[in-house]
C-alpha cells in the first residue's frame, strides 16, 4: 500500500513536467500575438482606407553615414601653370644648347686654322656650359615639381594635371565635377571603389563618386580629423558649389538579406516601433520591430522580425492600433463589475 501510494505521488509530480517538455514544440510568443491582434471587417477596411503590400526580400549593404569636403583645385591649377611654364623654358633651354654646341663646334674648327683667339674658344666654351647648365636646372625644377605633386595629391591627380590635354583635366578644373576628400573611419579597413554623396543628407537623392587614391600627405598637418583621408571625384556634373556633403560609405562587402519597408508602415506605442500584418481577410497582427536601418527618409530595411509574402499593412496602421486599443476597453469593464 505505501508503495503505491509514493507511485501515485510521484506520478502527479512528473505531469507538469510532460507538459512542459511538449510546449517547446509548440510555436513561441502565442500568447503575445494573441494580444497584438485586432480584427475589422472588410467592409469597415474598405471605409478607412487601408492599404496593404506583400513584402519581397532585398539586399542591402550596411552603410555608415559620414561627411566629405570639397577640395579646392586653385593650387593644382597654379602647379599645372607653373610646371608647363618650366617645361616651355626646356624647350628653349634645349635650342639654346643645341645653337651653344654648334657655335662650339665652329669655334673649334676655326681655332685650328688660327682663324680665332684660344680665348675666343673659350669663351664659347663657356657659352655651352651655361646653356647645359641652364637645361639641367631646368629639367631638375620639372621634375622637383612632378615628384612634389605626385607625393602631395598622389599618382592619378598628379598624372590628370602634369599631363597636357588629359580628359580628365577639362572636367576637374572647370568645376562641374567636384573632387571630394573623405575620411573612413579605423573600422573600415578598405575604401569602396565607389561611394554616393548628397549635399542634404538625402539618401534617395544621392549621386556616385569613385575613387582617386589616398591622400594622407595632402592632409599632413591640415587637420587633426582621425581616420584615413581619401580623395574621390563625383561621377555627375554639379552645377551648385557644396563645401560639404554627406557621404555613405560602405561598412562591410557582404549584403544582407532582408524586407524593406516604407516609412509609413511604423507605428510607435510607448517608445517602441511596431507594424500591422494582415493575417487573413479580418485579422491583423501587431508585430514589435527591434531592429531597422534607414535607407532613406521613406524607406527601412528590416532583417528580423519580418520575412518575405508577409503582408504589410501600409496605410491605417494607426488606425489599427486605435481599434485594438478600443477593443480591449469592454473586457477591462467586464472585469471591474465582476
Amino acid at each position: 500500500m505505501p508503495k503505491l501510494f509514493y507511485l501515485i505521488i510521484l506520478s502527479l509530480l512528473l505531469t507538469p513536467l510532460v507538459y512542459a517538455n511538449d510546449d517547446d514544440d509548440m510555436p513561441t510568443h502565442t500568447a503575445a500575438e494573441d494580444a497584438f491582434t485586432v480584427h475589422l471587417e472588410e467592409d469597415t477596411q474598405l471605409i478607412t482606407a487601408i492599404k496593404t503590400q506583400t513584402l519581397v526580400n532585398s539586399q542591402y549593404k550596411p552603410e555608415l553615414i559620414s561627411f566629405a569636403t570639397r577640395v579646392d583645385l586653385a593650387p593644382l591649377i597654379n602647379i599645372r601653370q607653373q610646371y608647363f611654364s618650366v617645361l616651355a623654358q626646356q624647350s628653349i633651354a634645349e635650342i639654346t644648347l643645341n645653337q651653344e654646341q654648334e657655335r662650339e663646334r665652329r669655334a673649334v674648327n676655326l681655332q685650328r686654322n688660327n682663324a680665332v683667339s684660344t680665348r675666343k674658344l673659350h669663351e664659347q666654351q663657356n657659352q655651352l656650359k651655361i646653356a647645359a647648365a641652364n637645361l639641367n636646372a631646368l629639367r631638375q625644377q620639372a621634375n622637383h615639381i612632378r615628384l612634389h605633386t605626385n607625393t602631395t595629391w598622389g599618382r592619378i591627380l598628379s598624372h590628370w594635371f602634369l599631363t597636357e590635354k588629359y580628359p580628365p583635366l577639362q572636367m576637374l578644373s572647370t568645376f562641374n565635377k567636384p573632387l571630394y576628400l573623405v575620411y573612413f573611419p579605423p573600422s573600415i579597413s578598405t575604401p569602396s571603389a565607389n561611394i554616393v554623396t548628397q549635399a542634404f543628407g538625402l539618401r534617395e537623392q544621392a549621386q556616385t563618386a569613385s575613387f582617386v587614391g589616398p591622400a594622407f600627405n595632402y592632409v599632413n598637418g591640415r587637420s587633426q580629423q582621425t581616420g584615413s583621408p581619401f580623395f574621390y571625384l563625383s561621377d555627375q556634373e554639379q552645377a551648385a558649389a557644396h563645401q560639404r556633403v554627406t557621404v555613405w560609405l560602405p561598412m562591410q562587402k557582404q549584403t544582407l538579406t532582408g524586407v524593406k519597408i516604407p516609412s509609413s508602415a511604423l507605428i510607435w506605442h510607448l517608445g517602441q516601433a511596431f507594424v500591422y500584418l494582415q493575417v487573413n481577410d479580418e485579422t491583423f497582427q501587431r508585430i514589435k520591430i527591434t531592429h531597422k536601418k534607414l535607407i532613406n527618409s521613406d524607406t527601412y530595411f528590416i532583417q528580423e522580425a519580418l520575412q518575405q509574402n508577409d503582408i504589410l499593412v501600409t496605410t491605417g496602421a494607426q488606425m489599427l492600433l486605435s481599434e485594438e486599443f478600443r477593443g480591449q476597453i469592454p473586457a477591462e469593464d467586464d472585469d471591474d463589475d465582476d
